[in-house]
């Protein structure tokens, strides 16, 4: 009982001390934090609840050119009496850049830099084959187009963004968007290589499955290196028996709220603002069928601390 009372003197001691600064001192110190910080800072008391809201703090959480971004968007941006508002918008929803092949957003927690690479901002060999690949629109999608593999024996997806357009000094993650239609073919057994590193240097590839589920088929079970033995061994990954050691090492995609599956294709530390990054999904080396594959985009944003 003492002790809970002394806890909480201590705490009306410390309340006390930031209600008798300045409102704008306390607004420098909150600045220095984090949006999420700031949010719950602004529970603690009502002496800091006027702090908390002002855009003294919040335009600290602004990329410095989120007035140029915002300018160039295809997407109309409502204004709002608050910069704490803006940041809550951009934070809760994406604006099209760049004629509509990229969006913008802010991450929640940290106020950094999220773009998405749209599926007409990669590089998809064949992509312009309509006997391969084909464009078309979901209502589900953010951008008015996103690819749909029709057949293909050689898969090669990737996207460039430069360094110095995201934050600084930030820990990124790349996830490649995607879904696959009822009559796929060709992702259940087969894996993907996936990268993300520096363009023009040689990156080291991770073994990635698009299907949820995938089944494992040892090499030694192919009739060739371009069919897969049918009908398919039905080795589920949760048996674990029949996969290697490495699996352990392999990635596996997670279905987004919004619907979509995302793969993480790889981790990127802005040190370089000079660095073009490169961002790479591909199955070049086995020749096998596939098809049913939708491509939404390459979304790039902070990664999990």
């Amino acid at each position: 009982m003492e002790k809970q009372k002394g806890e909480a003197e201590d705490n009306d001691k410390n309340n006390t001390c930031l209600w008798m600064l300045p409102e704008g001192c306390i607004a420098d110190i909150l600045a220095f934090t984090t949006p999420l910080d700031v949010c719950r800072l602004s529970l603690v008391s009502t002496s800091l609840n006027s702090a908390a809201d002002s855009d003294s703090v919040w335009a600290k959480f602004l990329p410095s050119d989120y007035r140029s971004v915002i300018a160039g968007s295809s997407t109309p941006t409502p204004e709002f009496p608050s910069v704490k508002e803006l940041f809550l918008y951009l934070s809760h929803n994406h604006i099209l850049i760049d004629q509509g092949l990229k969006s913008f957003s802010l991450d929640k927690l940290t106020g950094k830099k999220c773009y998405f690479l749209s599926a007409r901002d990669l590089n998809i060999t064949w992509g312009d084959t309509p006997e391969y690949w084909g464009w078309t629109s979901l209502p589900e999608s953010r951008f008015p187009e996103v690819a749909r593999l029709k057949i293909v024996w050689w898969l090669e997806i990737w996207g460039t963004i430069r360094a110095r357009i995201l934050s600084p000094l930030t820990s990124y993650a790349a996830y490649f968007v995607y879904k696959l239609e009822e009559d796929f073919y060709g992702f259940d057994t087969r894996y993907m290589e996936v990268s993300v590193g520096i363009s023009g240097v040689e990156s080291e590839m991770q073994v990635a499955y698009l299907h949820p589920e995938p089944q494992y088929v040892p090499e030694d079970s192919y009739e060739s290196p371009y069919t897969p033995p049918s009908p398919y061994q039905a080795f589920a990954r949760m048996d674990m028996g029949p996969w290697p050691a490495e699996s352990d090492n392999f990635t596996f995609p997670k279905l987004r709220d919004d619907g979509w599956f995302e793969l993480e294709l790889g981790e990127y530390f802005t040190g370089n603002e000079d660095d073009c990054i490169e961002l790479r999904m591909q199955d070049v080396k086995t020749g096998c069928k596939k098809r049913g594959l939708i491509v939404e985009g390459i979304e790039i944003r902070p990664s999990c601390m």
